[in-house]
Order: structure tokens, then sequence, then C-alpha cells
């Protein structure tokens, strides 16, 4: 009898370490399958992203944007870039949804660090684009770029990014959504 209720002790032990091993494989499994998605997801972006941006002007360390003076929202001529720190340039579009998203995510950026400069394109009237930033709150300097400004930069669609190092050159260039955490880490690693 002692012998039967041992025998029962030890396959109910095996079948429960049995099961506890299947459950800890299964689990395994499925945050394996969770990480295996989560790269090919970032994959597939990185590719769609490099497809997006691969018309715009090159960050390959030749591409030098020259200062230049452009009329701000508020009337007054000024500086476009910044002469002692990197510069971010975002343009937009006051009836692009996409910036609508997008352009509260500058705030992120650490103004002592990067400049960032906002440059309208494609509007009807300067109403239109003081309405857009109104409603999107937005508290950097409102360049009014022109056609001949959208040809210079390559831009074929809104919001689009360029990231400049302290000499100007092209360090990043990027199409679409941005992220909060995306624009930081452009900030932090100038690219």
């Amino acid at each position: 009898m002692t012998k039967n209720i041992n025998n029962k002790y030890r396959e109910t032990k095996s079948f429960s370490s049995k099961v506890k091993k299947l459950f800890i494989s299964t689990v395994h499994h499925k945050y394996f399958n969770y990480v295996r998605d989560i790269i090919i997801l970032a994959i597939v972006l990185i590719g769609v992203m490099a497809w997006q941006s691969k018309d715009m002007l090159s960050v390959d360390g030749n591409t030098i944007v020259k200062q230049r003076n452009l009329v701000t929202l508020d009337g007054k001529v000024s500086p476009l870039l910044s002469d002692t720190k990197p510069n971010l340039i975002y343009f937009f579009a006051p009836w692009c949804t996409i910036c609508d998203f997008s352009i509260d995510n500058l705030s992120y950026l650490n103004s002592e660090k990067v400049n960032v400069v906002v440059v309208a394109l494609d509007y009807k009237s300067i109403e239109e684009v003081s309405e857009f930033v109104q409603k999107n709150s937005v508290s950097a300097p409102i360049f009014l770029g022109d056609e001949s400004m959208k040809e210079e930069f390559l831009i074929r669609g809104y919001p689009s990014y360029y990231m400049l190092n302290e000499n100007n050159e092209v360090v990043s260039r990027s199409y679409g959504y941005s992220t909060a955490v995306g624009l930081k880490l452009r900030e932090m690693f100038g690219s």
C-alpha cells in the first residue's frame, strides 16, 4: 500500500513537472514570438522610412545648407539657422493632417541643444498658416517658405525634417510622422 502511494506521488510529481516544463516552454516561446514580431516590424518600418526619404537631400556630409534670411509669420526678416548649435528644420503644410499630429512633438526638444526651425510651405494664405500655428500652439518661430525653397530642399511630402550639425551639414532626414522619442534621439545623437 505504501508502495502504491509512493508511486502515485511520483507519477503526480512527474506529471506536474511535465506540465510546468510545458508551461515554461510555452511562455518562453510566446515571448520569443513577441520579440521576433517586434524585430520584423522594426525592419519593415526602417525600410519604409528609408524608401520615403530616398529622394531627399543627401546625408553623406557633402550637403551644406546655406544661411539665409526669411520672413517670419509675424512679418520680420530673420536668419533661418543658428550659427552656434545644430538645427532641426521642420517643413509643414497647414492642410497636412499628419503635421497636425506631429508638430507638437517638436516641443520635446531642448532648445538649448538644438535650434528648431519651422517652415510653412504650400499654403494659400498667411491666415491659413496663422490658424494652423494657433490651433497647434506652436512656440517655435514660423518661417514662410516658397516654391524655390521647396525645390531646393527636395520636399515631396509633409512633414519633412532635416537635422543639420553645427556646420549646417545635413546629417539626418525624415519624411512623415516622427515621434517625440524619435526627435529626442536625433537631438541626442545628431542624426
